[in-house]
């Protein structure tokens, strides 16, 4: 009998534990975002100063964690498959709902498995050139590469696609080398090993202002605020070269929707603190925040737009 009401009283003391344990506030322990962008790139920079700013608001560890390489597919699955819990996070870009496009099997489904939390903004990207090319404009690039066998580097599935129809589009004959990130991609066209480029403005304007590369034009709607007096492609005449991606956070599928929202408010007041919207300024970012049901919307319609594009580049992973 004493055994009897010793375990009793035992497995009593324990329930409260138990139901403690099980409804602990979130955020209890250290939160992990990963990325598929390589460090030291324009994106990898953005989000480390999101994740600093996010700790602190939290008041738990933010950690982050680089796996480049599979166009994607391997951080990206790695989000898909976690707990749903608050405590894996992804922080992706456009190829996200790019490769799945372009890929028979990415080995998730960009809208079905995942909780998208915000959207950022992109960044604006910029086309250079080594110098001893001897092109100074896009009207240079396309009156002079065919027959040169020029090559160019991709950091991710956004810009290969996209130099690549404009290669296409207009017969340049040029070989496309993909990379698993900016660094690589930049430090080999320095070197030489490549001939042009599609770069973040932020990674590419310091080797433009000491004269190491040549800018040709930007890829975007409007020109950059760092680079003034260089032209946009739609500017020099050729539209169809101005794709705008996204950086933005997402949970797996059936992240609770308190853990989704509160994430949202976090993240939009990091956003509009007067230190990241110069930071991101200086990077020439465009802040074009969403918030998860207007993300949601957008990668859609960029799934749809995508898939158009790809069918001109002809570029797939199989």
């Amino acid at each position: 009998m004493q055994r009897r009401t010793l375990v009793q009283a035992l497995a009593g003391a324990a329930l409260p534990a138990l139901g403690q344990a099980q409804t602990a506030p979130w955020p209890s322990r250290p939160i992990r975002i990963i990325t598929p962008q390589a460090p030291g790139g324009s994106g990898d920079v953005m989000l480390r100063e999101f994740a600093t700013r996010l700790a602190e608001r939290l008041g738990q560890p933010v950690v982050v964690d680089n796996r480049p390489g599979a166009n994607g597919i391997v951080a990206t699955q790695a989000v898909a498959r976690a707990p749903a819990d608050g405590y894996t996070l992804l922080w992706t870009l456009t190829q996200h709902i790019q490769v799945p496009v372009q890929t028979k099997n990415a080995g998730y489904d960009p809208i079905e498995d995942f909780t998208p939390i915000a959207r950022i903004g992109a960044a604006v990207t910029l086309l250079v050139a080594r110098p001893a090319l001897g092109i100074k404009s896009a009207a240079d690039l396309v009156s002079q590469a065919p027959g040169k066998k020029w090559s160019f580097g991709s950091t991710a599935t956004g810009p290969q696609v996209v130099l690549e129809a404009f290669n296409k589009g207009r017969n340049l004959n040029m070989l496309s080398v993909p990379y698993k990130g900016e660094a690589p991609a930049i430090q080999d066209l320095l070197g030489g090993q490549i001939d042009i480029a599609l770069f973040s403005v932020a990674t590419a304007r310091p080797f433009v202002l000491n004269g190491q590369l040549v800018p040709l034009g930007i890829s975007a709607t409007r020109r950059a605020a760092s680079l003034p007096d260089l032209p946009t492609f739609q500017e020099q005449g050729y539209a169809d070269f101005n794709w705008i991606g996204w950086y933005g956070f997402m949970g797996p599928a059936k992240l609770p929707p308190a853990i989704a929202t509160r994430l949202t408010a976090e993240i939009k007041a990091i956003l509009e603190t007067p230190e990241v919207a110069r930071k991101l300024d200086a990077m020439d970012i465009v802040v074009n925040w969403a918030d998860g049901p207007a993300f949601l919307a957008g990668m859609k319609q960029d799934t749809a737009r995508w898939a158009s594009l790809v069918q001109r580049s002809g570029v797939t992973f199989d």
